[in-house]
């Protein structure tokens, strides 16, 4: 889940997701263009206490200022408000409940304000430089080097129905060049308007990893979810539980494709694909096998709580700031999974943000479409459900690993709850893989501001203990 998720950034499996994580996550929609003018004109850039370069366009136009913040992949967020008097700046994304103000300092040259997310950081910002200005270059050699060589699978671009939801979706199904029937997996992105390569800050991630699993001689379908891509249906009014019937017709459709043995099909899910996966297979009882990838274990409102804290940890957050959200962010979700109603879970959270407001654990422009998106129907479906409910059922093999610098669906809380879910379960294997992020990666912290500078899709350690466990189970069935 992403996915980064800021709510919309749970739309980051990315991320997938919580508040703080995901407007964590949406840190990393900031980076900058264009030239110099006069005043304030050109481009500007800071550092965050977390070691995070925020870089800003500004320029002046007959109507006054503008500006954008521009991302790594050269996607602009144009500011909603820019104000400049000649001493004192003040632009603002109300979108992503951002703003930032800041009074000139002559001697050093540059700006000392703070920059409002959720809370506040310092943050100084000077005249950018060339250097700062010229594009990175984020390398991904794992998919450069699968796109340049012949495969020893074919390729092929796939439609099927979900008589349930009304949608078709569309894929690919990769299978292997020899001659079958071969054993299958459906791949379940995590949050997000994810398509069938699980795009994640530049990485193809389900990509990467079908071409290792059909190397093995394992087919694999992955597809673009529901209303991306080439699928339709509506995505935005959405659950889980909406996806997971998707995934269950990906199951029903490739079992009975040419060349699938459909006594050897499994699921795997990555993030929030890793809730959809057991739960496919806990209503198919033919599905063959779990792969869980960074998949919660716990209930929705704890792993939001946890997810919240350990982003902010990353990003710096002072640790009674993070103590007093972690309060705040439990009542928020206690009082909406126990409302009757969608309208009293929205009149319920209005009065919690409104008193977080004037406690100051929630900044006034967060408040604006906190209690809105925390009450959407994802949101309400998801903070209610219990995976550990769904894994203490399974009698199939499960593999379940989690990064232990996950900090979007924490490896210690998690793993802990999918071992006690799984304890009867004897063909359940639980993995910690040490220094692995959300994505498993080999990385450095965790925080999903690594994930776009970190050159590797997912670690060769991760694919190589993903790829084996499948073969054995489908080697044994």
């Amino acid at each position: 889940m992403w996915e980064l998720n800021d709510t919309a950034s749970r739309t980051f499996e990315s991320v997938f997701m919580p508040k703080l994580a995901i407007v964590c996550v949406l840190f990393l929609t900031v980076l900058a263009i264009p030239a110099l003018a006069q005043e304030i004109s050109g481009d500007w850039i800071g550092q965050l206490d977390s070691g995070f370069k925020v870089r800003v366009h500004l320029e002046k136009s007959a109507s006054g200022y503008s500006g954008h913040l521009t991302n790594s992949s050269g996607n602009e967020t144009d500011f909603d408000q820019v104000t400049f008097d000649g001493t004192h700046l003040h632009f603002a994304i109300s979108s992503l409940n951002l703003r930032y103000d800041a009074t000139w300092n002559d001697q050093e040259k540059a700006w000392n304000g703070s920059l409002t997310f959720q809370q506040v950081y310092p943050l100084t910002l000077k005249r950018a430089a060339a250097s700062d200005l010229a594009p990175v270059e984020h390398k991904r050699p794992q998919e450069a080097a699968i796109m340049a060589h012949s495969h020893p699978y074919v390729d092929r671009d796939v439609r099927f129905e979900n008589p349930a939801g009304h949608n078709q979706l569309a894929g690919t199904l990769s299978v292997p060049g020899e001659k079958g029937p071969f054993p299958a997996i459906v791949l379940i992105s995590g949050t997000g308007h994810n398509t069938r390569d699980e795009d994640v800050w530049g990485h193809k991630v389900f990509f990467v990893l079908a071409d290792a699993l059909s190397r093995q001689g394992i087919a694999v379908l992955r597809y673009d979810k529901r209303g991306t891509g080439g699928s339709t249906g509506d995505y935005d009014a959405a659950t889980t539980l909406d996806f997971t019937s998707d995934a269950e017709a990906a199951v029903t459709w490739l079992k009975t494709q040419p060349g699938i043995d459909p006594h050897r099909v499994g699921v795997l899910g990555h993030s929030e694909g890793g809730i959809i996966a057991p739960a496919v297979a806990a209503e198919d009882k033919s599905v063959a096998f779990v792969v869980m990838i960074a998949g919660p274990a716990i209930r929705g409102d704890k792993l939001f709580v946890l997810q919240s804290a350990m982003t902010a940890t990353t990003y710096g957050a002072s640790d009674g700031y993070i103590a007093k959200r972690k309060i705040f962010d439990q009542e928020l979700y206690d009082s909406i999974i126990s409302a009757p109603s969608d309208a009293v879970a929205l009149e319920r959270a209005k009065a919690i943000v409104a008193q977080g407001v004037a406690e100051k654990v929630v900044d006034a422009n967060e408040a604006k479409t906190l209690a809105e998106d925390d009450t959407r129907p994802w949101e309400r479906y998801f903070l209610a459900y219990d995976p550990a409910r769904t894994l203490t059922s399974l009698k199939v093999p499960v593999l379940a690993l989690n990064g232990s610098l996950d900090v979007q669906v924490p490896a210690k809380e998690d793993l802990a709850a999918a071992r006690e879910a799984l304890k009867g379960n004897p063909n359940a294997t639980v993995i910690e893989l040490p220094g692995m992020n959300h994505l498993l990666q080999d990385a450095k912290t965790g925080s999903p501001n690594e994930y776009n500078d970190i050159e590797e899709t997912m670690s060769p350690t991760a694919l190589k203990i993903i790829t084996d466990w499948v073969r054995m189970q489908t080697s044994v069935r």
